[in-house]
Parts: C-alpha cells; sequence; structure tokens
C-alpha cells in the first residue's frame, strides 16, 4: 500500500526551498551539504529525502519555480491592457518585486547554474528564453521599427535586464528609492536615456 501523501507535503517542500536559498546563497551550493540543510530544517536528513531525492533536486526546483514566476509575470505584462509603454513598466515592476522578495533564489539562479546537469539547465533556460522572448515582444511593441533588425533584439533585451538582474547585489528596501521607483527610473533610463532624466530622476 502506498504511503499516504501528509496534507502539508507541499508547504513542507516549500519551506526545504526557502531554507535552501538561504544557505545556497550564503554558502554556494558546492559548499552546503544536506546535512547543514537538515540542520537549517530543524529536521533529519531522512526526512529531507522523503521530500526531496538529492540535493541536485532541490536546486532544480528553486531554479524551476523562481524563473516559472518571471515567466508568469512576464507573460502577464504582455497580455495586460495599457499602452506598450505602460505594460513595460508594469513588467519592470513585478521584477523588481520578485529580486527584492526571493533575492537568494536569484542569486542562486545566476551563480549555480552549471551546477546542474545538461539535461535540468537546459530545462531552466529554456525557462529564461520564455522570458527573454516576452521581454522582446514587449520592445517591439514600443518600437516596431527594430522588428527588421533581428540581430538587435536579444542584445537590446539583455541591456535593460542587465540593469535589474543584478540589483540583488546593491538595491535594498530601506534605500533611499523603493523598489517601484527604481523600476520605473530603469525603464525611463532605457527608453530615454540618462541626459533626458529631470531633478526628480524621471523625465525632465
Amino acid at each position: 500500500m502506498a504511503r499516504k501523501q501528509a496534507e502539508d507535503y507541499d508547504e513542507r517542500r516549500r519551506n526545504i526551498l526557502d531554507k535552501a536559498a538561504e544557505l545556497f546563497a550564503e554558502r554556494g551550493y558546492a559548499r552546503s551539504s544536506i546535512s547543514e540543510l537538515a540542520t537549517a530544517c530543524n529536521a533529519s536528513k531522512s526526512w529531507l529525502y522523503h521530500y526531496y531525492p538529492s540535493k541536485e533536486a532541490i536546486l532544480y526546483d528553486i531554479m524551476r519555480l523562481h524563473v516559472t514566476e518571471l515567466v508568469t509575470m512576464a507573460e502577464e505584462a504582455l497580455a495586460s491592457s495599457g499602452s506598450p509603454k505602460e505594460k513595460f513598466r508594469r513588467l519592470a515592476r513585478n521584477f523588481m518585486k520578485i529580486y527584492v522578495n526571493a533575492g537568494s533564489k536569484h542569486v542562486i539562479l545566476l551563480n549555480d547554474r552549471g551546477c546542474l546537469p545538461d539535461d535540468l539547465r537546459a530545462d531552466i533556460m529554456g525557462l529564461q528564453d520564455q522570458v527573454v522572448n516576452s521581454v522582446v515582444q514587449l520592445i517591439l511593441e514600443m518600437n516596431p521599427a527594430l522588428e527588421k533588425s533581428k540581430d538587435y533584439h536579444k542584445p537590446v533585451t539583455m541591456a535593460f535586464l542587465g540593469m535589474i538582474n543584478w540589483t540583488y547585489i546593491w538595491f535594498r528596501k530601506d534605500g533611499p528609492i523603493n523598489q517601484e521607483q527604481f523600476a520605473d527610473l530603469a525603464v525611463e533610463i532605457f527608453l530615454n536615456g540618462f541626459m533626458t532624466l529631470g531633478s526628480d530622476g524621471l523625465q525632465g
């Protein structure tokens, strides 16, 4: 007879992922052990293995769920109402919200993707491509003339994503501007350039 799954099974898995994300982000995936993760979860290694078969599976799930959330946010922004610029600003704000509230998971995505085997890494990269493609579509909605310059689609998109992807290094919730203000600032700089900014940080 199959073992009955606990009612809070999914919640416990999420807790494992949250604790693992904190541990891996602080120590690095390669230097973190299952024993350390078990200690962080106030549990035994056998308890962890009931929910995940390996440390690798935990790493994969952290990345998969994180990027899936980005995919969802990007697709929702693309399908939302409003002008192309309004949708683009909405996407930037949503991404910043995720990065600020899930900083550890984003650190792992950027630093430890290479620790996955080829097939799992390909899955994550496929999800990341979905994010990039949604951003490309939004950029083309704002500037249809760029449609003919396909060689520039990804470089332009990555230039924008580069402004917000690395905010986990320096952005602080208690800093001089909040996450929405920075998202708006990034959009303004990307679309209009630094020299158009006024004293309020937005277009003068």
